[in-house]
C-alpha cells in the first residue's frame, strides 16, 4: 500500500489542531448530551437474555471467560466473568486489603511490600498492565503478571489461588515501571522505566552522559526480567539486565511469530522535554526495535556495568546493542502486535492517526540498511519502507486489540467509540474485505481509555467479545458523589455490526484487562488448601531470650483453640493459625480489637501473623467473616500483662 506521507504530515497536529482537540475533548466530556448515544432498542430474543427466575449455578455454567482488570489506585486486580459481567473477586497486590487478608502483619505479604534496599514497607500501588503467561505466544493459564507504575515492582499471581505469589523490585530507579509485557514462552518480561531518571554515577559514566539534576535532560530505559516459565518452571522472577538510553519509553511489547526476538517500544517524548507543552515540539515520535540477542551478546562480551545497589544486574548502554527506530504519529500510546506477529499498530493520541508497521518490511529494511538518517547513534528506518498503512480514523486514539477473524479494534478517548478495521496481508483471505478501512463503530459511554478482547494481545485471540473500559461513566449509573465509577461495556463482535450486551460499574481505575477462557482456569482453581497429614498441636510457647510469644492456633467453626492466651507487654506475638476447615467457601478471619490486626484464613490454609503486644489489658479477638450460625460466639482473649507484673504463673496452660 502506497503511503501519502505529505497527507500524513498535514494530519500531524499543529497548535491550532491541538487547541481544537482540547476544545472538543472538553465539550464532549463536560456536556452530557453532546456525546452521541446509540438508539435504545430491545434485545428481543438475544442469546444474552437472562432467564427468570434465575436457575442455580446459571452464572457458573454460562460464563465463558474470566476478565482480570488492573485496579490502578486499588493496587491489584478486579476479576469478573464474561458475558455475565458479574464481579467475582479482587486480587490485592501492592496495597493492603483487610477484606482479603492482605495486610503486613502477615510476614509473606510484608515481605512483598518491603523495599529491599531501604526496608520501607510500601502499602500503596498503581497497577497498570497485566500480562498472561504464555506458551508459543498463546495463554497457558498458569500465572498473570502486573506492574506497579508508582514503584518499580512487578508481581506474579497464581491462577490457582488468585493471590500474588511473588513481587520483584527493579534496582537503580526511583520511580515506577510501565508498558509491561511477557514474552511468548514466559522466559522473559520487559518493562519500561516510567519516568526519566538521574541514575547512579556509574550508569552516567557508562552511558557517556552527564545528567544535570535541575535541567536534565534525564535518561531512562527498560528492564529485562528472567522468568522460570518454561514447562515445569515455577515462575520465579529475577531482574536480569537494564538497557539505558536517552529516551523515556511508554508502551512495550516482546514480539512473537514474525517479530520473535525483538523488543518493541515507543516514546511520546522523543523531544526529551521536561514539561507537557514542549513534548509536542516535533511532528513525530519514535517506535523502537531492540534485538534481544544483541542484549545477551553485550552481556556475554562484558559490555556492561553494575551498581553497588544491584551487583548482579547488568546495566547496558543503548549504544552497545542493536536498535532501530522509525517515525510514528505524535505522542503515541497504543502499541499492539497482530496475532502472527506481522503488524505492529500504534496510535498518536495527539493526532487522529494510527499506523501499521509491517515487521517483514522492518526486517528487509534492516537487511538492506534502508535508513533515513540517525539520531543519537540509532538508525532511523525509512518511513515508507516499513509502513503497511496509515489510517486517519478519529480523535484521541489509544489502544488496539485483535480478534480471531483478522480485525483490529481501536479505542478513541475523545470520540468515545471504538472502530473496527480489517487487517491487510494474509488476513484478507480470512475476512475478504478491503484492509485498513473502518467497517464498524462501537459507541461507548464515555471516553475509552483501554480496550480488551480475550486473547487479543496474543498469538491466538479467542474473539467473540469486546470490552470498552471507559474512563468516564457520567450519567450511566445512579449518582454516587463527585468521584464517579468507571464503566466497562461488553459487546458481542461475533455479529456485524457489533451489539452492546451489558454495562458494568467498576471501581477505580482500570488501565488494561485480559480475558482467558474459563476452561483454562477452573480445573486448577483451589477450593480448599490440602492440609498436611499432621498439623501443629494448639499451644503457647514463651521465648524469654527473644521476648516472643508463639501461639499455635486451630481455627474451625465456631471457635479458636486456644481461645485465650497471655503475653508480657512489649513482646512480639506470632499467631500460627491452621484452618481445619475442608469445606469450600468457609473462610475465617482473626481481628484483634484495639490492635491494627485483621486477617483472613481460607479453608485448609496455614498462616502466620506477627505484631507487637504494646497495649496492656484484655483484648478480644474474633472471626470477622460470617462463617456459621455461631459466628458471633467465635472469639477469644489476648491478655497483655505489664512487664513489671509478669511472672511465669501468668503463662498460658491448656487446663
Amino acid at each position: 500500500m502506497t503511503i501519502d506521507t505529505q497527507a500524513v504530515r498535514k494530519a500531524i497536529l499543529t497548535p491550532v489542531v491541538i487547541t481544537s482537540l482540547i476544545v472538543g475533548l472538553l465539550v464532549g466530556v463536560i456536556t452530557f448530551g453532546i456525546v452521541l448515544r446509540p438508539d435504545v432498542t430491545s434485545m428481543g430474543n438475544s442469546q444474552y437474555n437472562r432467564p427468570y427466575p434465575m436457575p442455580h449455578q446459571y452464572w457458573a455454567t454460562t460464563d465463558e471467560f474470566y476478565m482480570f482488570a488492573s485496579g490502578g489506585q486499588q493496587g491489584g486486580f478486579y476479576v469478573y466473568g464474561i458475558p455475565s459481567m458479574k464481579y467475582l473477586s479482587e486480587i490485592p497486590i501492592f496495597a493492603t486489603d483487610q477484606a482479603w487478608g492482605w495486610t503486613p502483619e502477615n510476614p509473606e505479604v510484608r515481605n512483598m511490600f518491603t523495599n529491599p534496599w531501604t526496608g520501607e514497607i510500601v502499602e500503596r500501588g498503581d497497577t497498570h498492565h497485566p500480562s498472561m503467561s504464555r506458551t508459543d505466544g498463546v495463554y497457558d493459564g498458569r500465572w498473570i503478571f502486573i506492574n506497579d507504575k508508582m514503584y518499580g515492582r512487578v508481581a506474579r499471581v497464581g491462577l490457582d489461588t488468585f493471590r500474588a505469589d511473588e513481587v520483584v523490585w527493579m534496582p537503580n530507579i526511583t520511580g515506577g515501571v510501565h508498558g509491561f509485557s511477557v514474552g511468548p514462552n514466559t522466559e522473559l518480561a520487559v518493562l519500561n522505566i516510567e519516568h526519566e531518571q538521574v541514575p547512579d554515577q556509574v550508569i552516567q559514566e557508562h552511558l557517556g552522559i552527564e545528567v544535570d539534576r535541575i535541567n536534565g535532560p534525564y535518561v531512562a530505559g527498560f528492564n529485562g526480567i528472567a522468568i522460570d516459565g518454561l514447562p515445569g518452571g515455577d515462575g520465579t522472577m529475577e531482574v536480569a539486565w537494564q538497557v539505558w538510553g536517552p529516551w523515556h519509553h511508554d508502551m512495550a511489547r516482546i514480539g512473537w511469530g514474525v517479530s520473535d526476538g525483538w523488543i518493541i517500544n515507543t516514546s511520546y517524548n522523543s523531544e526529551r522535554a521536561l514539561s507537557a507543552v514542549p513534548m509536542f515540539g516535533r511532528e513525530y515520535d519514535y517506535l523502537y526495535f531492540w534485538n534481544i540477542a544483541s542484549i545477551e551478546k553485550a552481556i556475554a562480551d562484558g559490555k556492561y556495568v553494575t551498581t553497588e545497589q544491584a551487583p548482579d544486574v547488568a546495566v547496558i548502554s543503548w549504544k552497545d546493542v542493536e536498535v532501530y527506530m522509525t517515525k510514528i504519529p505524535l505522542n503515541p500510546h497504543g502499541l499492539d502486535i497482530s496475532p502472527t506477529g506481522k503488524y505492529i499498530l500504534t496510535s498518536g493520541k495527539a493526532t487522529t492517526l494510527i499506523v501499521a508497521v509491517d515487521m517483514d518490511m522492518v526486517l528487509e529494511a534492516i537487511e538492506s540498511s534502508d535508513f533515513q538518517g540517525e539520531e543519537l547513534e540509532v538508525p532511523i528506518l525509512t518511513t515508507d519502507s516499513v509502513r503497511a498503512a496509515s489510517m486517519d480514523l478519529g480523535l484521541g486514539p489509544t489502544h488496539i486489540e485483535f480478534d480471531n477473524n483478522g480485525f483490529a479494534y481501536v479505542g478513541f478517548f475523545v470520540d468515545s467509540d471504538a472502530k473496527t478495521v480489517p487487517l491487510g496481508g494474509p488476513y484478507i483471505e480470512k475476512h475478504g474485505m478491503e484492509p485498513w478501512k473502518v467497517v464498524d463503530v462501537l459507541p461507548a459511554h464515555y471516553s475509552i481509555g483501554h480496550i480488551s478482547i480475550p486473547g487479543g494481545d496474543s498469538a491466538q485471540p479467542y474473539g467473540k467479545y469486546f470490552i470498552a473500559m471507559n474512563k468516564l461513566a457520567k450519567d450511566t449509573f445512579l449518582p454516587h458523589g463527585p468521584l464517579i465509577t468507571e464503566s466497562h461495556e461488553l459487546f458481542s463482535i461475533d455479529e456485524q455490526p457489533a451489539v452492546l450486551i451489558d454495562q458494568m460499574a467498576l471501581g477505580p481505575e482500570t488501565h488494561y484487562s485480559q480475558g482467558i477462557p474459563v476452561s483454562m482456569i477452573t480445573p486448577n482453581v483451589r477450593g480448599v488448601y490440602t492440609l498436611p497429614a499432621e498439623t501443629e498441636p494448639p499451644r503457647v510457647e514463651y521465648d524469654y531470650e527473644n521476648q516472643v510469644t508463639d501461639v499455635y492456633m486451630d481455627v474451625v467453626r465456631s471457635w479458636f483453640t486456644p481461645d485465650m492466651f497471655t503475653v508480657p507487654q512489649g513482646w512480639q506475638v506470632n499467631i500460627h493459625m491452621t484452618s481445619q476447615e475442608q469445606a469450600m467457601d468457609i473462610t475465617h478471619g482473626l481481628a484483634v480489637d484495639n490492635y491494627n490486626v485483621n486477617t483472613s484464613i481460607d479453608p485448609g490454609e496455614i498462616k502466620t501473623i506477627e505484631f507487637i503486644a504494646d497495649k496492656d489489658g484484655v483484648h478480644w479477638f474474633y472471626c470477622m467473616w460470617f462463617c456459621s450460625e455461631l459466628h458471633m460466639e467465635m472469639r477469644g482473649r489476648m491478655i497483655v500483662i505489664p512487664q513489671d507484673e509478669w511472672n511465669a504463673e501468668y503463662e498460658w496452660s491448656p487446663s
